[in-house]
């Protein structure tokens, strides 16, 4: 068995050492810096990208835990004296296992390229929020389409989220010709500084 020895210091020599590895580190961070600051013009070059010292020192923030999931898998139906629509009714079917399971990324698929949500903050992916919605939304008994509208080949239907005898939530979602998800109101965005 081989034995290693390791030299003895000092708590002088050790906070020395210690003072010459973060002066070392702070003045190839200023380096760095300022040769990217000024050293070639900034159309050759794209912006230079700087994550906030808080994600710096500590990472990324986890991702929120994910709410329990409901009692029950939410029935998904038409109302009476509306015509049905398979395309709607599978997104729904397909929503009510997500909320379930409370897995919204095999849902994703269902978005189109162009899925937005009000107020997002450009840069940040939507389907992204999406599915963490899916993870946190409190899941329906019920999902009863009440209305579809059609805008050429765009179509908008208003569904009932209903949660018991005595509460109900109006949503409303659109749809492309596809089938693929446009645009929804079912849950609110909410973006929270860091720090706050």
């Amino acid at each position: 068995m081989a034995a290693t020895i390791v030299p003895y210091r000092k708590d002088s020599e050790m906070k020395t050492a210690n003072t010459h590895t973060i002066t070392r580190f702070a003045l190839f961070i200023l380096t760095s810096l300022s040769a990217a600051a000024g050293s070639s013009p900034a159309a050759a070059n794209p912006p230079l990208q700087l994550a906030d010292l808080r994600s710096f020192f500590h990472g990324e923030p986890a991702p929120p835990p994910k709410a329990p999931p409901p009692k029950q898998l939410a029935t998904v139906s038409t109302a009476p004296g509306i015509a049905s629509d398979p395309q709607i009714e599978r997104f729904l079917r397909a929503l009510a296992d997500a909320i379930k399971a409370r897995d919204g990324k095999p849902l994703t698929a269902q978005l189109a390229d162009k899925y937005a949500i009000d107020d997002l903050p450009a840069g940040l992916k939507a389907g992204n929020y999406f599915a963490q919605a899916i993870e946190q939304i409190a899941g329906p008994g019920e999902m009863v389409i009440t209305a579809i509208e059609r805008q050429g080949e765009l179509r908008t239907a208003r569904v009932e989220f209903r949660y018991g005898s005595e509460k109900t939530k109006v949503k409303t979602f659109q749809f492309d010709a596809g089938g693929k998800l446009l645009r929804s109101d079912f849950f609110k965005l909410q973006i929270q500084q860091a720090g706050a």
